[in-house]
Order: structure tokens, then C-alpha cells, then sequence
């Protein structure tokens, strides 16, 4: 990558907006810590660019405590396809010049690189570049189940070897023997890379704030790896990984969705979406992450419309079949 995110000009520095990528594989918690920190007393106004894989902006609903701005980018992978990555550049000049944020955090897709989306600054308009100023990558593992998916999955060892911050999730659930193997992983991936964890109270959401928003400098990329993008229906990715969107406005029975989930096995990487609860006022909310799976009541709809929304991620899913069994989850209201 010819162009570094170090400036001669120190004052040039003080100008740009520091833009921090924060990712992780499918289900490790990315959503979750953008959340503590944009709820987090701070002071800092931080503006959020999520890139959903799906066609249904599942994340971009889920985030809150908004202490700056949100733009949610086209659907797709943001690291493979040109057209939106040049929304990604434009998105962050947009918002830029709009909310003149202390910082700007892209959450990526569970299945981004991020070598090849910073790859794209040296495409980067001059008046875009002199905007922003690249200050690191901060990569989320889980570690209850970090340390298969590290394994097996080619894009979650990308994003580690990337980042120069690995922020450890779910160290609350995951068992000692989870926890030696996901830092094993990362020992042999990563070693460079600084390890964290925050308490999970307002001085750890603030600590974990300054830790991730800090500007680093880029860590270097050694290799460059290309790959296709299947413009079909659903979203492909390595190892016939795809994401199938689903949308219904008739009320389902609960259990029977997550029968259907269970069905499906190891092939299902990540689920994430709200239900129409056949039966139920509230609006249920369904994730699969790691090696759990939950539908739990998330509070009253309000305005929003009683309808199921659902994104589904994993390995060769057959989106006609899936659709039809979720079809025969309905009840009447």
C-alpha cells in the first residue's frame, strides 16, 4: 500500500477526522461494544458507518445511544465490491462535512478484510483523503468460540492479522479452556497486536472508548488477496458462504423459527433479526452467535411495523428451502 497514514505536516494531522475500522467475525460482538461506547460518557461526538451484508438493515436498528451521526452503506460486503467502496469514501467526505465528528468508526460486515478496504485510500479523491485520517484497526474476537473460528474461517484470521487492538468478547460465558484457545490462536496470527477487555460498567465503556478511538498507526499489509463477488440474490463469499434475507408479515411461532435454525447446524454462522411473535405484543428479537442461539422478547414494537425481518449467514444455505420452512412457522394472529 504506497500511501501511509503518518503526515509530515503535524498541523495537516490536527485537520483530519481519525477513522477507526471495527471488526470481527460473524456473531463476535462488534455491534454490542459500538453500542457501550456511543452510550458511554465520553464527550466525544462519534459518527458510525455500518456496512450490512444483508439486504435488511438489521445493525443499523440496533444501534443506540447515537452520540454523533449514522450512515448506513448499501447492502453488501464493502471490502469486494468497487461501487461500494467508493460509497464508503464518499459516505465518510459526507458525513465529515455534515457532523464534523471527533471520530469516525466503521463497523464492517462479519466477513470484511480490512487490508483490502484501506487498499481503496490510495483510489481516495484528494479532497476525501485530506479529510480523514486513518488511525487503526480494532478487530472483535469472542472468546467462547473465537478461537474455531479463527480455524476454520479465512476472512476471521485476515481480520486479526490486520488489526493492531484485539478486543476480547464474551469473556463473561466463555469457559478458561475457551479463553487458552482463542489467545493461542492469536498468539500464533497476531502476536503483535495489544489485547484487551473493559468491565462492563460505565468506566469500563468510557476506558474501552479511549482505547478503541486512539490513533495508531497502520500496521503493514503483506499481502493482497482478491477475490470474486457473486452478484446473485444472495451474497457469496469464500467457502460458499452466503446471506439470505427474510421478510414476512405474518406472525410466526417462535419455537418452530428456532427448530428451523437448530436444523440447520454448524452451516449456520450468523442469524440476527426481529420476529413477529404469533401470540406475543412484543417484538422478539433472534441471534445466533458463536455457538449460541436465542429468540428473546425485546420490548414493545412502537412505530415500527409488526413485521419479521431476518438475516441469515452461513454455509451453502438453499434460500427457497429456507424460506418455505420459515413459511410453515406461521400461525394466525
Amino acid at each position: 500500500m504506497s500511501w501511509n497514514a503518518s503526515c509530515s505536516d503535524a498541523d495537516a494531522d490536527d485537520r483530519r477526522v481519525p477513522f477507526t475500522i471495527l471488526t470481527g467475525w460473524l456473531g463476535a460482538g462488534k455491534t454490542t461494544a459500538l453500542n457501550r461506547m456511543l452510550a458511554a460518557q465520553h464527550g466525544r461526538r462519534i459518527a458510525v458507518l455500518v456496512n450490512e451484508l444483508g439486504r435488511i438493515s438489521i445493525d443499523t436498528q440496533l444501534i443506540i445511544g447515537r452520540g454523533g451521526d449514522v450512515l448506513e452503506l448499501a447492502g453488501g460486503c464493502v471490502c469486494c465490491k468497487v461501487d461500494i467502496k467508493n460509497d464508503l469514501w464518499d459516505g465518510i467526505g459526507d458525513i465529515v462535512a455534515r457532523s464534523a465528528p471527533d471520530h469516525v468508526v466503521l463497523e464492517t460486515t462479519g466477513i470484511a478484510e480490512p487490508a483490502a478496504i484501506l487498499d481503496g485510500l490510495v483510489r481516495v479523491p484528494d479532497k476525501i483523503r485530506d479529510r480523514i485520517l486513518p488511525a487503526g484497526v480494532v478487530c472483535v474476537v469472542d472468546a467462547e468460540s473465537g478461537a474455531a473460528a479463527l480455524a476454520s474461517r479465512e476472512e476471521a484470521r485476515e481480520q486479526a492479522i490486520a488489526a493492531d487492538r484485539i478486543l476480547i468478547a464474551k469473556l463473561d460465558v466463555a469457559t478458561p479452556d475457551a479463553v487458552r484457545a482463542t489467545h493461542a490462536r492469536l498468539d500464533e496470527l497476531a502476536p503483535e497486536a495489544e489485547r484487551a477487555a473493559f468491565p462492563l460498567d460505565e468506566a469500563g465503556a468510557r476506558a474501552m472508548t479511549s482505547w478503541m478511538v486512539e490513533p495508531r498507526k497502520l500496521r503493514a499489509w503483506s499481502t493482497r488477496r482478491h477475490h470474486d463477488h457473486d452478484h446473485a440474490h444472495a451474497h457469496a463469499h469464500r467457502n460458499q458462504l452466503v446471506a439470505i434475507a427474510f421478510t414476512d408479515d405474518a406472525p410466526l411461532v417462535g419455537e418452530r423459527v428456532l427448530a428451523v435454525l437448530h436444523a440447520l447446524g454448524d452451516r449456520l454462522v450468523r442469524a440476527k433479526g426481529f420476529v413477529h411473535v404469533a401470540g406475543s405484543s412484543e417484538r422478539g428479537f433472534l441471534e445466533r452467535a458463536g455457538v449460541r442461539t436465542e429468540l428473546r422478547a425485546a420490548g414493545p414494537w412502537g412505530d415500527a411495523p409488526r413485521r419479521t425481518e431476518l438475516v441469515l449467514i452461513g454455509d451453502g444455505l438453499d434460500e427457497a428451502a429456507l424460506q418455505r420452512a420459515l413459511w410453515a412457522c406461521r400461525a394466525a394472529g
